[in-house]
């Protein structure tokens, strides 16, 4: 909060004091004695229209001896003491030629208020109020932007000056968008701004090789927007540190994976990359329940690697030298699913092996089978399922000698089965049966930090065998990657990298190798500009977009879409000609 003169000037500071009744009829000497005695500063005496006859005495001390104080008499309007400010100053406006005269609640005056002196003390303090806006603007360590209505600056501070290298006196008074060419500066500032909608953190690369985050905010007066005001923090060393630390991590981590394979064999999760606290955390339970046969329902959305958790806990526990067997519980049709998981007898139907076939139970004997979106699964197949968990035995079609069996179950799913048991889609004797521990993985989008981690392993493993030099990518690219929501999470991120590092040339991957899916996007004019053109490309296309929509709104009338616009009719005809808008 800043205190301004609103809140600084008191209407004590506005007065002329002291102040005396008197009679008119008074002699002079009688008069100016008291003036000079008292130290009065002005002199009153009721008027009988409820107003009051004031006299300065600066100004009765010019009469001479013959003239009289009525003839100095100005018209005098009461202000409560109680009076706001801002009620005095439209008081005084209401009262053109007249002196405020302040009363107390009894009615006797306090002093006398001139606009004059008013002016003075308002004048003085807006001269203080612009040395400190100076002072904090030159400060501070962003660069700070002040524009008006119609764009034109009005403030640039010095650190603006060095970010940018514009000198202020070249850039103070002039249309900002005649030095940026920014959608972020033109569009975003100059229309959001103006509707009173902040901007907070936007990233932004205003010119090559520079990132700044962007903050800006409305200038409001009585529901009047006066302008804006932008701050941009630059990250340029921020982004290309992390850019390096991030690589250099990936790189130790690397080589620490390549150092534990060496000296610990059996670390089973060291294929599973990441320190977000979610997934160090899900890591944690998965190892405290590995080496148990208590059974585990890993739940998490497409993508996120659900099997390389289950592998890893078979492979942390006791039966890592027994088989691993998935099943695809979506995957396998209902007429198959029996023969698939017990496996069949010679002859148990037509086209059979003669030798008969085990089934994936009987193959994961004493090892994990892993039950993968069980969730997808048919309910008279659960039924058949849970026999088999239940019983520990089953029998293999077309055979009559039960086989015992003994495996640790994981199931995976990234279905709701809570909902799907109230829809009576999943049987509740089922999940209790496989939910004895729930394992739940983050989705990418929750552990953002480990992005950079992913994407350089994976440059790595996608460099080597596409045989070729280590990649760079590009800060810009980090931040797209680091934004963008990852539906399919590792899955997707995997096959990103990959699609980038086969695109890359001169060893950067750029914004022009992400997927069209990606690439960043702006909403611009009820329409979406993709990056697939130059920025430029992109804020002459809106720009011109704007423009016809103002145009044809005001029915081609140049002034009535310069004043839509918030623009001088000058510039709209600038733009037109460098757009090109025939009209």
């Amino acid at each position: 909060m800043f205190k301004g003169a609103s809140e600084t000037l008191k209407i004590e500071d506005l007065i002329y004091q002291p102040v005396a009744l008197i009679d008119p009829e008074q002699s002079p000497e009688v008069l100016r004695f008291n003036i000079r005695e008292k130290q009065l500063a002005a002199m009153l005496w009721p008027s009988p229209d409820s107003s009051w006859n004031v006299v300065l005495a600066s100004e009765f001390l010019k009469l001479e001896d013959r003239g009289k104080i009525g003839d100095l008499a100005v018209k005098g309007f009461p202000v409560p003491v109680d009076t706001p400010l801002a009620k005095v100053i439209d008081l005084i406006r209401s009262f053109p030629g007249q002196l405020g005269v302040l009363i107390d609640k009894m009615g006797f005056p306090l002093g006398v208020i001139e606009a004059g002196r008013m002016l003075s003390l308002l004048w003085e303090q807006m001269l203080h109020l612009e040395c400190s806006v100076t002072t904090l603007m030159d400060t501070v360590n962003e660069a700070i932007t002040m524009i008006d209505q119609q764009n034109v600056v009005v403030g640039w501070n010095k650190r603006a000056e060095e970010l940018y290298r514009i000198p202020a006196h070249t850039i103070v008074g002039q249309e900002i968008n005649r030095f940026f060419s920014s959608l972020v500066v033109t569009h975003v500032i100059s229309k959001d701004v103006m509707k009173k909608k902040g901007v907070r953190n936007d990233y932004h690369q205003p010119i090559p090789g520079t990132h700044v985050l962007i903050n800006a905010s409305p200038i409001v007066y009585q529901d009047q927007v006066l302008g804006s005001v932008c701050s941009e923090r630059d990250i340029t060393e921020t982004v290309s540190l992390h850019n390096e630390l991030s690589k250099a991590s990936s790189e130790v981590r690397q080589l620490k994976n390549e150092i534990t394979k060496i000296h610990r064999p059996n670390d089973a999760f060291q294929k599973i990359v990441g320190h977000s606290k979610k997934l160090r955390d899900s890591i944690s339970l998965a190892q405290r329940v590995a080496n148990t046969n208590v059974a585990v329902l890993i739940r998490g959305e497409s993508g996120t690697g659900k099997e390389l958790f289950a592998e890893a806990i078979h492979n942390e526990s006791s039966r890592r030298n027994k088989p691993f067997v998935v099943i695809n519980c979506g995957a396998i049709p209902a007429a198959l699913f029996e023969s698939e998981l017990f496996g069949y007898q010679s002859g148990a139907f037509t086209g059979a092996d003669r030798k008969g076939r085990p089934g994936k139970f009987e193959i994961a004997h004493q090892g994990t089978i892993f039950l993968d979106e069980i969730g997808e699964m048919p309910l008279d197949l659960q039924v058949k399922l849970l026999r088999v968990l239940q019983n520990k035995r089953f029998y293999k079609v077309g055979g009559s000698d039960p086989i015992d069996v003994d495996v640790r179950v994981i199931a995976a799913t990234h279905r709701d089965l809570e909902q799907m048991i109230n829809d009576g889609l999943f049987r509740e004797d089922l999940y209790y049966r496989i939910n004895v521990v729930s394992l739940e993985i983050p989705p990418l989008r929750q552990r953002k930090e480990d992005i950079p981690e992913l994407i350089y392993l994976f440059i790595r493993e996608f460099c080597l065998q596409q045989n070729r030099d280590m990649v760079q990518i590009a800060p810009e690219v980090m931040t797209t990657l680091l934004n963008y929501p990852w539906p399919g999470n590792i899955r997707e991120l995997r096959n990103v990298v990959e699609r980038m590092v086969i695109l890359a040339e001169d060893k950067m991957i750029l914004q022009d190798h992400l997927p069209s899916s990606m690439k960043l996007k702006r909403f611009t004019a009820g329409e979406i500009a993709s990056t697939e053109s130059t920025l430029t490309d992109i804020t002459d296309r809106t720009e011109k977009e704007i423009i016809l929509q103002a145009l044809e709104e005001a029915g081609g009338d140049k002034s009535k879409a310069a004043k839509r616009l918030g623009i001088p009719r000058s510039t709209l005809y600038y733009k037109m000609k460098k757009l090109d808008i025939k009209q």
